[in-house]
């Protein structure tokens, strides 16, 4: 019952806050102007931070209805609220991207080492563990003693940053962060549930988190009224990917599940860095972008990519540790099969017109 209810609550207050936060978003700047970037898709101005209305109603329902506020709990809204800042206020100004990047590695750095946020072992498909708890360094720092894995606090930082910058990414269409952060946050909802984990608290989170992004998606779906922001991606990254941690370290479950869009977030820095740009740099070379310039509309190209992400959900679900590994190698084959055939069609059309 208490899921059901967190579901309903944070859709309902969703639903509720996101005029209020579109409101307050043309009064401080945080506007999309299409005419100053040529991939824009939208011919009029458009309110950003739509997902400050999911971050307030999640908030609200989490810490009413959460079980016990562990110290895990906490260091979600810490790092969850930290990327959130400062994807606020760039999309109000222009912030320099090493800058974000940087609060990200803060964010993720305290959530690990004063929280207990952290990857602390990675399973094999054969199911041998390799555990990463021993300390490399141990030491005070505000009354807080604080014991560091090194190897860890690196998986942890890059895992959770990949995450955030990851949503951020796929965020170039009308309700796509919002689906596919959705349909993620079912699937840890019910790996939370799972007889091999079994973890209430996570559950309420991952639900309560399903609830605001259903509710976002009656503003943000083809045509949208407002858009989800910097701000809004980077706590809906952020947050699955602290959630995926909780879920007994679940990762290979969440990569399946996000799978598409991390390939594309891999695949797009890759290309940049290898025409000497910034990983940070816009271009048309996303999924989404590629779909739209072959001839599928922002509803079709994101229905696609909403039914890869549920494929690949349900797999990560019912399939063992070792077919997890052949459906990821799977879903890279099919991601860079689908990213290869979408850029050579979309090249051609432009040498045609």
């Amino acid at each position: 019952m208490i899921y059901l209810v967190a579901l309903i609550t944070t859709f309902a207050l969703t639903v509720l806050l996101v005029p209020l936060v579109k409101k307050v978003a043309f009064r401080v700047g945080a506007v999309d102007l299409p005419q100053k970037n040529s991939r824009k898709i939208h011919t009029k101005a458009m309110a950003r931070g739509g997902g400050v209305a999911i971050y307030i109603a999640f908030v609200i329902t989490t810490f009413i209805l959460v079980p016990s506020h562990s110290p895990e709990y906490w260091g979600l809204l810490f790092a969850a609220t930290a990327v959130l800042i400062v994807g606020f206020i760039d999309d109000m100004q222009s912030l320099n991207p090493w800058v974000k990047l940087l609060v990200q590695i803060v964010a993720a750095v305290v959530a690990f080492s004063f929280f207990g946020i952290r990857i602390e072992a990675v399973t094999s498909p054969v199911g041998q563990s390799l555990v990463f708890t021993d300390p490399n360094v141990t030491f005070t720092l505000a009354s807080h003693l604080v014991s560091i894995n090194f190897i860890a606090l690196l998986l942890t930082t890059v895992w959770l940053v990949g995450m955030t910058n990851t949503m951020n990414f796929v965020d170039g269409i009308d309700g796509l962060s919002g689906g596919i952060a959705a349909i993620a946050a079912v699937v840890m909802f019910f790996l939370a549930l799972s007889p091999g984990v079994g973890q209430a608290q996570t559950a309420v989170v991952s639900i309560a988190l399903a609830g605001g992004c259903i509710g976002y998606l009656v503003y943000n779906f083809y045509p949208a009224k407002i858009f989800n922001g910097d701000s809004g991606a980077y706590f809906l990254g952020m947050t699955l990917g602290i959630i995926a941690i909780f879920s007994g370290g679940k990762l290979a479950t969440a990569a399946l599940v996000l799978g598409v869009p991390i390939i594309d977030a891999l695949w797009a820095a890759l290309r940049r860095i290898l025409a000497g740009r910034s990983p940070f740099s816009a271009d048309r070379g996303h999924l989404h972008f590629l779909l739209l310039d072959v001839g599928f509309t922002q509803r079709q190209a994101a229905l696609l990519i909403y039914s890869l992400c549920i494929i690949f959900g349900i797999i990560a679900l019912v399939a063992s540790p070792s077919q997890k590994i052949v459906a990821i190698f799977a879903l890279v084959i099919v991601s860079m099969l689908l990213l290869t055939v979408l850029t050579i069609i979309q090249r051609r059309k432009t040498n045609v017109s």
